[in-house]
């Protein structure tokens, strides 16, 4: 937050907290434990629920009790759940705040009385329950976040009064917010970098984030989260015109690479805080590639792209290319564009492909590299001359040796002939590898061996 007073804003932006904040009366200004209160029990109850909890409920029954009953951080921490389970980051920073107010007018008098009941209340703040509600809103809006950290600081001081030993470790509350800015791509992001998947998960997480269709109108973008919500909008409109799917396809990727400038933070090794696609996703590709299914690939492309922090992956944009490219006009023209998309990325962010996820795998893998450094990369003279005569087979010379390998299978067997595409000579590019892997996992399929088809991609 730079030079400004984080405690300060934090104490500004409490005022609205005054009804709460009032003794619960004269002769006990904390009110009575909860602990066998009807109101305490059915809010409980409804946190602890596995799935299908009522967050508007606990709201309303910790409002009630936090007003009329009890000062207790129970109460207060269940609150807070609920609050960012329905409305994100702005519910927690709220509730951060009014958490902070109480314990600064209460100090040790807040309930639970023992100091120890007190510390485990707070800490279940950075509990599992709380960390996977925060994972439903990964889309980072700068205002709140800087709410959120105002109130966490203010807590912070307020927490200082008590004995080191009373204190709550929030460690893992901290951590799971610094994460979630450094995927969001920092404060300063023009749009976030970490887009959800609007798969309804969780029905309040989709309404928050407002699914494709059901936007702010585009008059009141107030945030990044805003303005990527209406282009997704945006997009759905356009895929549904005739030859839309460029301008649609276009739109979204200059939202998502546009606004970014630099490189994602990195260490020597390349290795980023990104999460990496999600693990079927590669084996999905691979099959509809293997398939020929052009046209369900370029859809799969496009939702992924739109997921996460996925448009860093970029193993995408080859799938893209093939999928256009194997298509007729105007598909085929557009796979050029995109291309050239790739490369105007790479000269704004050299080395992007060659950074990793979080757990070490690249953004783009051998193949793409590949692809990158002999048809897309615009550095160099070598990007503008004519490719050099190989004495490698090409791709079509691999995929022409599939007709022979069936005619193997029939004779042989289905492993026999796998074997024998397993040791053909002159296959040394990472490309070249991965073509024969795909030709040997359709040659198995067609066998009725698709689990080892799948292992084979």
């Amino acid at each position: 937050m730079g030079e400004r007073d984080a405690v300060g804003l934090a104490k500004a932006q409490a005022e609205h907290w005054t009804a709460w904040l009032a003794p619960i009366s004269a002769e006990s200004a904390v009110g009575q434990d909860p602990g066998y209160d009807d109101d305490f029990q059915s809010m409980r109850e409804e946190v602890n629920k596995l799935s299908g909890a009522d967050a508007d409920r606990v709201v309303s029954l910790a409002e009630k009790l936090l007003k009329g009953a009890c000062k207790d951080l129970r109460v207060l921490t269940y609150y807070l759940w609920a609050r960012l389970q329905r409305d994100g980051e702005s519910g927690l920073a709220e509730s951060l705040n009014l958490l902070a107010a109480i314990i600064e007018r209460y100090s040790a008098d807040v309930l639970p009385a023992r100091p120890n009941s007190r510390k485990v209340a707070l800490e279940w703040l950075a509990s599992v329950k709380v960390l996977d509600s925060l994972t439903l809103y990964p889309e980072v809006v700068k205002a709140e976040a800087e709410r959120t950290v105002a109130a966490l600081a203010w807590l912070d001081q307020v927490l200082q009064g008590w004995p080191a030993q009373q204190r709550p470790e929030l460690g893992a509350l901290y951590a799971a917010l610094s994460a979630r800015l450094a995927q969001a791509g920092g404060l300063d992001a023009v749009v976030p970098q970490f887009s959800a998947s609007h798969d309804a998960a969780n029905p309040q997480a989709t309404q928050h984030a407002a699914t494709p269709g059901v936007g702010p109108a585009p008059n009141t973008i107030r945030s990044g989260r805003d303005l990527l919500d209406n282009g997704r909008t945006l997009a759905s409109y356009l895929r549904e015109q005739p030859q839309g799917w460029l301008a649609a396809h276009r739109l979204m990727k200059s939202l998502r690479w546009d606004t970014v400038h630099q490189s994602p933070p990195h260490d020597a090794s390349g290795r980023t805080r990104l999460a990496p696609p999600r693990g079927e996703y590669r084996a999905q590709l691979k099959r509809l590639y293997l398939q020929q299914s052009w046209n369900e690939l370029l859809d799969q492309v496009e939702r992924m792209f739109a997921e996460g922090v996925n448009h860093f992956w970029l193993d995408l944009q080859w799938f893209l290319y093939q999928a256009l490219s194997r298509q007729p006009a105007p598909f085929e023209g557009w796979a050029r564009i995109v291309k050239e998309d790739l490369g105007l990325l790479l000269e704004r962010l050299p080395g992007l492909e060659t950074l990793c996820w979080d757990d070490g795998s690249a953004f783009a893998d051998e193949t793409t590299r590949e692809w990158i450094e002999q048809h897309v990369s615009t550095q160099g003279a070598a990007a503008w001359l004519p490719a050099p005569a190989a004495s490698n087979p090409d791709d079509a010379d691999i995929l022409a040796l599939e007709s022979e390998a069936l005619a193997q299978a029939d004779r042989d067997g289905v492993e026999v002939a796998l074997a024998w595409l397993d040791t053909r000579p002159d296959i040394h590019s990472g490309r070249q590898r991965w073509l024969l892997r795909l030709l040997m996992a359709r040659v198995a399929e067609q066998y009725g061996k698709s689990e080892l088809a799948l292992h084979l991609l």
